[in-house]
């Protein structure tokens, strides 16, 4: 398999990029200056975005109508049911019609005996499709990425769908830095995202996005309340939101109403320009976590980090103390300061890894507006001399390269993982009434192979785990990995629980996964991958294996792992042929990014041998007239997949 670096990915765009430095500092247009007309050939779309919520059991081919009464030309969709129990059928297969003749599934995580996910439903054929899973720990449901290439009139257009977590800000700040990343390294020219963001904390949580992309719930400060249900711990309701490279001109934004989900259908017109995007050296402190000292009324310390230095932090009196929390480690180069009016005589710069232990990074004075920096940076301290009625920062940016996880060693941290003896787990019944009982034996499961057996007997509901401790560092990526089958239980009597620790062993809650109902259960061995990352002031990890529910019946583990990882990030698939007669061969060649990439095992396929096959080697060989994706899927349920398209004369 052919591997690129990302410098040269990255040169294979097809529009040169233009590179700048930070957020726009130049004053703001007129607000009566209209947005220039372009010219009558300029190409358009009208894109759209809805939540259609499976839960409430949606009429789909009602909702395409509605889509298409609207001309939308692509839609991304979310909470998608296949082939589960709330569903029993595939809900995706009922946007094909005549109108919408391309439609793709993307699988976010197992669910209900069956499948749970993000789509795609479009006029526009796919060139190219693809779904790669992003960082998801901490939350109740593992989430996608998925990417089709569509065309029109000449111009190609990646268009994004995913479904961010709702759990914590801190989670959603490192997928949506993950998600910048992925659009970054596409060579396509004009990109367009489209999801349910969950961004309901704060009209905030968006400005992350704001140095080179354009936003269309919030243009010119219009917004949308686009969740129409109930929920007590949302403060806002801009949850859904279109966003575009900034070669795509956003010119109208409109929801529509329907008692068939908690979500408004969102659409945008846009107007695809003859220009590349502006590439801006992304402002790593946009959107991030930032706390001080004290904030005058009407003042927020959020306006530092927002992308506009019209906005200003006002403190309170006395010194001041900054922290600027970013979501992950960066290689960071360099801090720059834009003080508003009042401005501090001397101030103190540290950086910490874990937001405990600081080191000093640099001393400055009201003229200092740069701070170089060196070595790995996640939090920013900023310690104030005090000013008479307080300081001021318009803008704190901070500039350092994105960090590629490395894995220093691929050994399984668990004692006993491949389940041939007792040693290393420990049953524990956590049932407090009822007939439920469990029991752990260790038996052949395949030919030499043992495999550990929890038995649940009593109808009752119960819940046992075989569990184990491990240390772990702090920043890391790592991998749980397990084969498991059953006879009798089905996905909600199965729960997997990753629960990372301080070093006084005290439960992190914005990195605990505990999930329930996640896994497709059959009498056949199935591989299961769950990716996660370690808190900064993460010292050890339980990993802990549950039978719960009601019911009788038994599970069985083998080759439970956690090793550390390279998540895969990026996976392009090309042919150096795409237009085949019956016989004729092509070759595929993929892009796998980073290319130390090692979380996932994938395989080249055809999704219609009967059309043409593929080889282990990636020789496309056409055997009958029609259309085909090929391309490469993954082996086990953390779905990675990207297909191109063949077409057979």
């Amino acid at each position: 398999m052919k591997l690129k670096k990302l410098s040269a990915l990255l040169a294979a765009g097809l529009l040169c990029l233009t590179a700048v430095t930070g957020c726009s500092q130049t004053p703001a247009a007129p607000e009566n200056e209209a947005t220039p007309t372009p010219s009558s050939d300029v190409t358009t779309m009208r894109v759209a975005t809805w939540n259609i919520d499976s839960k409430a059991h949606p009429d789909i081919k009602e909702m395409s109508n509605i889509i298409h009464e609207r001309g939308i030309e692509i839609m991304g969709f979310q909470e998608i049911d296949i082939l589960n129990t709330r569903n029993d059928y595939d809900m995706a297969q009922d946007f094909v019609n005549d109108n919408y003749p391309y439609v793709h599934f993307a699988k976010g995580r197992d669910f209900a005996d069956g499948y749970f996910g993000v789509g795609t439903t479009s006029t526009l054929e796919f060139q190219e499709i693809s779904s790669v899973p992003i960082e998801s720990t901490g939350s109740k449901a593992t989430k996608t990425l998925e990417r089709v290439v569509v065309e029109k009139e000449g111009k190609q257009i990646a268009f994004y769908v995913t479904h961010t977590s709702w759990e914590n800000n801190d989670l959603r700040r490192r997928q949506f830095t993950e998600i910048i990343e992925r659009l970054a390294a596409d060579p396509v020219p004009y990109k367009i995202l489209v999801a349910d963001f969950n961004a309901d904390q704060s009209l905030y949580e968006y400005d992350i996005f704001k140095d080179n992309y354009n936003i269309a719930n919030g243009k010119d400060g219009v917004w949308f309340d686009s969740f129409n249900g109930e929920d007590d711990s949302m403060k806002v309701m801009t949850v859904d939101n279109i966003i575009t490279t900034k070669n795509i001109n956003i010119t109208h934004v409109e929801t529509y109403h329907s008692d068939m989900a908690d979500h408004d259908l969102m659409w945008a017109d846009i107007e695809l320009l003859d220009e590349a995007a502006p590439m801006i050296e992304h402002d790593r402190a946009l959107g991030q976590d930032v706390t001080a000292t004290s904030t005058a009324e009407d003042s927020h310390p959020y306006n530092m980090v927002d992308c506009d230095d019209k906005t200003v932090w006002q403190s309170g009196e006395g010194e001041q103390e900054v922290i600027l929390t970013l979501d992950r480690p960066y290689m960071a180069k360099k801090l720059n300061i834009q003080w508003g009016e009042k401005a501090p005589e001397a101030f103190h710069v540290e950086t910490s890894l874990n937001g405990t232990d600081y080191t000093a990074a640099a001393d400055g004075t009201k003229e200092t507006t740069e701070i170089a920096l060196n070595g790995e940076v996640k939090y920013v301290k900023l310690t104030l001399a005090a000013v008479e009625g307080g300081s001021q920062i318009a803008t704190l940016s901070l500039f350092g390269e994105w960090i590629t996880p490395t894995a220093d060693s691929d050994a399984n941290l668990l004692v006993n993982g491949d389940m041939e003896s007792e040693e290393g787990w420990t049953l524990t019944d956590a049932t407090t009434e009822g007939n439920a009982k469990f029991a752990l034996a260790y038996e052949e499961a395949e030919a030499g192979n043992k495999a550990a057996k929890i038995t649940k007997t009593g109808e009752e509901a119960g819940d046992a785990s075989i569990e184990q401790t491990i240390e772990v560092k702090s920043n890391e990526r790592y991998q749980l990995s397990f084969m498991h089958k059953t006879d009798t239980l089905h996905s909600g009597n199965f729960c997997y629980e990753v629960n990372q620790m301080d070093a006084e062993g005290n439960t992190i809650s914005t990195h605990l996964a505990k999930l329930t109902d996640n896994l497709n259960m059959s009498a056949e061995f199935r591989k299961f991958d769950y990716n996660f990352i370690t808190a900064a002031n993460a010292a050890s990890v339980k990993v802990a294996l549950h039978v719960v529910g009601e019911g009788e019946g038994s599970l069985w583990l083998d080759q439970v792992s956690v090793k550390e990882v390279v998540p895969t990030e990026c996976v392009y698939v090309k042919a150096d042929k795409t237009t085949l007669k019956v016989g004729e061969t092509a070759a595929l060649s993929a892009d796998i990014l980073p290319k130390t990439a090692n979380d996932i095992q994938m395989n080249w396929v055809s999704l219609d041998e009967s059309l043409a096959s593929v080889d282990e080697n990636g020789t496309v060989t056409a055997k009958a007239a029609g259309k085909v994706l090929v391309g490469l899927l993954s082996d086990s349920d953390l779905l990675a997949e990207s297909y191109v398209l063949i077409t057979i004369e």
